[in-house]
C-alpha cells in the first residue's frame, strides 16, 4: 500500500509546473481555492504546504484538513433532553429474568417503584407494566448546565390559569362587597330621610301647639314639608355622588391590576438608575458593623458615613432614610397629610388627581393660619397695650447667666467661679533665681522697694535664701549671699500699687522694723482692709455718713466731670487710702458700699 501511495503521488515535470501555477492563481485571487470535502468549507489558498497536505499514510487523496483533527476526539454533546410519555414494549406474558413484581423487563424487584403486589407478575402472569424508554443523553457542557433544558412552555399555562382564576374570584368579591356597600348606603339614606321627616313633623307640631291650634293637617304645610324633603333628598344624593366619587379617586390605586409586558424591550426600569461612575453604595464603608445593605433591593437605609462629621462627608452618600427626608419630600409629605384631612372634612381634593389645586388649596390655608395669628396678637394688644413690654432691652436679655456665684458684702466670690483675670502684655508668674514667688510679690516699707516674698531680697538679680521661720517671727531681714540692697535714700517703687508719699516720708524704717504699723495689720484682704468684717455698726452714724455720701455725689453730678488741673491735682490714692489723714470707719464703708454705683449692674442705666 505505500508503494502504491508513493506511485500515485509521483509527477512528472509539466504536471508539477501546471500545479506550481494554480497554486499562485488562487494566491493571487484568479482562481477559486480549493473545498474541503468533509466540511464543505474554502481552504485558505496562503497556507503553506506541510499544513494543506496530508501524510502518506492516510491514503488522503482528496484536498481537506481532516487530517489535523484529533484521532481521539469524542462526537459533540447535544442539549437535548428526555422524550415524556413514551413507553416500551408491552409484554403479554412473564419472561424470565423481569421484574418479579410488575413485569418490567428493565429492571429488577430490588429496584422496582411499583405498589409491592400481594400476588406478583410472576405467580399470575396478568398485568405486566411496560418497559421503561431509556434514553443515553450525552450532553455538552452547556446542555449540563442549562436550568431551564427540558422546560415546555405549555406546562406554564396551568399557572396562568390559575392566577386568572384568582383574579376572577377577587373580582367577584369586590363587586360583591360594592353592591353591599351600595345597598347599606341605601339604607341609610332612607332611615336619614325618615328621621327627618319625623324631626318636621314633630316641629311642625310644636309650631301648632303653640301657636293654638288644631292638629289638623294643611296642604300648605304638606307641600312645604314635601319640597322640604325633596330638597333634602337631592342635597343627600348630591353628597352621595361626592362621597362615592371620593372613594373612587381615593381607590383608584386599588381597582387597577399589573399588566405585565410580553414584549421585553418595552419594559422600562426607572428605580435603581445611578451613573456607572459613582461609588456603589457597599464600597463606601467596607467594615462589616456599618450599614446594612440589602442586596435585592440594592438599599441601604443607614448612614454608611455615621462616624465622620458633615463637614468631611461633603456631598457623598448619607442613605435612603436620609434622602427620604431631603429635598421637597417633607413638604411633600405635608401636602399629603392636609389633602387627606380635607377629604375627610367634606372637601373635594386629591393630591394625585389633582396635585394643583391641592397645592394652591394647601398655600391659601397657610397664608390664612398665618394671618389668623397675627390678626389675634394685634387685637390682644389694642385692647390690653403692652406692646411696650414685647422688646425687652438688650443689656436685660444678655445680662442674665446660669453660672452659680456667690459675692461678698465687698465684691469678693465666696461660692462659683472666680473672676477671669485680664491677662497682661507683659509674663506672668515667671520664677527665677530659685525663687518660689515673683518679683513684686512683697514691697519693703523701709526703703520703700519692691522684692520677692520668699526671701524678702529687693534685688531682682538675687539668689533666693529662704527666711527661717525664727527670723520671720523675730523680724529680722536674712542674709544676701549676692550683693545686697543698696541702703540709700528710698527710692520710688517700681510698681504703680505703691505707698503715697506722705505714706513713705511718715513711715520711719526704724518705727517698721520695730513694730508693725496700723496699716500693715488692716492689709490682710484684698482691699487692703478688714472693714466689711465689721458687724456692730451704729445706725445713726450710719445714717449721717449715707447722707453725706449721697451730697457728695450730688455735688459731683452737678458740677459735672473733673478738668485736667484737676484731676493733676487729686491726692494719690494707694491701697493705704488717706489712712494717715484720716482713718475710715466702718460706718462710712458701709455708707460707700450702699451708695456706690456698680458699672456692670445691668439695671444701672435705668435709675
Amino acid at each position: 500500500m505505500a508503494s502504491s501511495a508513493v506511485a500515485d503521488s509521483f509527477q512528472t515535470r509539466e504536471d508539477a509546473k501546471k500545479q506550481k501555477a494554480l497554486q499562485e492563481a488562487r494566491a493571487a485571487g484568479t482562481a477559486a481555492p480549493e473545498t474541503d470535502e468533509f466540511t464543505g468549507k474554502m481552504i485558505n489558498p496562503h497556507n503553506p504546504e506541510f499544513i494543506t497536505k496530508a501524510p502518506w499514510y492516510l491514503n488522503q487523496d482528496k484536498p481537506s484538513l481532516k487530517h489535523h483533527q484529533a484521532w481521539n476526539a469524542k462526537s459533540m454533546g447535544t442539549r437535548d433532553w428526555y422524550i415524556r410519555g413514551t413507553k416500551g414494549d408491552v409484554k403479554t406474558k412473564f419472561i424470565k429474568g423481569a421484574c418479579e413484581n410488575c413485569g418490567a423487563t428493565t429492571h429488577t424487584k430490588k429496584d422496582c417503584v411499583e405498589r409491592p403486589r400481594a400476588v406478583t407478575a410472576k405467580q399470575n402472569g396478568k398485568n405486566l407494566m411496560p418497559d421503561e424508554y431509556i434514553m443515553e443523553l450525552n450532553l455538552d457542557y452547556d446542555g449540563k448546565r442549562d436550568r431551564w433544558n427540558g422546560f415546555q412552555p405549555d406546562d406554564y399555562k396551568q399557572v396562568i390559569e390559575e392566577w386568572e382564576r384568582v383574579e376572577a374570584e377577587r373580582r367577584r368579591v369586590k363587586a360583591a362587597e360594592m353592591e353591599e356597600r351600595a345597598k347599606l348606603k341605601e339604607r341609610l339614606k332612607a332611615q336619614k330621610r325618615l328621621l327627618k321627616k319625623k324631626r318636621k313633623q314633630r316641629r311642625r307640631q310644636l309650631r301648632r301647639q303653640a301657636e293654638g291650634k288644631e292638629d289638623d293637617t294643611d296642604t300648605g304645610d304638606s307641600d312645604t314639608g314635601d319640597s322640604d324633603t325633596d330638597t333634602d333628598t337631592d342635597s343627600d344624593s348630591e353628597a352621595s355622588d361626592d362621597e362615592d366619587l371620593g372613594e373612587k379617586l381615593k381607590d383608584f390605586d386599588k381597582s387597577t391590576s399589573t399588566v405585565a409586558a410580553k414584549d421585553d424591550k418595552l419594559r422600562t426600569t426607572t428605580r435603581n438608575l445611578r451613573i456607572r461612575e459613582d461609588t456603589a453604595k457597599y464600597l463606601l464603608n467596607l467594615d462589616v458593623n456599618s450599614a446594612f445593605y440589602d442586596p435585592k433591593s440594592r438599599s441601604m437605609r443607614q448612614d454608611p458615613l455615621a462616624h465622620l462629621k458633615d463637614e468631611e462627608k461633603g456631598t457623598t452618600f448619607r442613605g435612603d432614610n436620609f434622602l427620604r427626608q431631603s429635598g421637597d419630600s417633607k413638604a411633600l409629605t405635608e401636602l399629603m397629610c392636609f389633602a387627606w384631612d380635607s377629604y375627610k372634612h367634606g372637601e373635594k381634593i386629591h393630591d394625585t388627581a389633582q396635585p394643583t389645586q391641592a397645592l394652591k388649596m394647601f398655600e391659601v390655608y397657610k397664608n390664612r393660619a398665618t394671618n389668623l395669628k397675627e390678626q389675634q396678637q394685634k387685637e390682644l394688644l389694642d385692647k390690653y397695650g403692652g406692646e411696650e413690654h414685647m422688646e425687652a432691652p438688650r443689656e436685660l436679655i444678655f445680662s442674665q447667666n446660669e453660672n452659680y456665684v456667690e459675692y461678698a458684702r465687698d465684691g469678693r466670690v465666696l461660692k462659683g467661679s472666680e473672676r477671669a483675670l485680664t491677662k497682661s502684655k507683659y509674663e506672668e508668674d515667671v520664677l527665677i533665681g530659685n525663687h518660689s514667688s515673683t518679683w513684686g510679690s512683697w514691697f519693703d516699707a523701709a526703703t520703700g522697694r519692691w522684692g520677692f516674698a520668699c526671701c524678702h531680697q529687693c534685688m531682682k538679680n538675687s539668689y533666693c535664701v529662704p527666711i527661717q521661720k525664727a527670723e520671720l517671727e523675730a523680724g529680722a531681714e536674712p542674709e544676701d549671699e549676692g550683693p545686697g540692697p543698696e541702703p540709700a535714700e528710698p527710692a520710688e517703687p517700681a510698681e504703680p500699687a505703691a505707698l503715697g508719699d506722705a505714706a513713705t516720708s511718715a513711715v520711719q524704717p526704724g518705727e517698721a522694723a520695730s513694730a508693725p504699723s496700723k496699716l500693715s495689720e488692716m492689709r490682710t484682704s484684698a482691699f487692703g482692709h478688714v472693714l466689711e468684717e465689721a458687724e456692730d455698726l451704729d445706725e445713726k452714724k450710719l445714717a449721717d455718713a449715707v447722707q453725706q455720701a449721697k451730697k457728695k455725689q450730688k455735688l459731683e453730678r452737678k458740677e459735672g466731670r473733673m478738668t485736667l488741673d484737676d484731676e493733676r491735682n487729686r491726692p494719690y490714692n494707694s491701697l493705704a487710702g488717706e489712712a494717715l489723714a484720716g482713718e475710715i470707719s466702718p460706718e462710712e464703708y458701709e455708707a460707700y458700699r450702699l451708695t456706690r454705683q456698680r458699672a456692670d449692674d445691668p439695671m444701672a442705666k435705668f435709675l
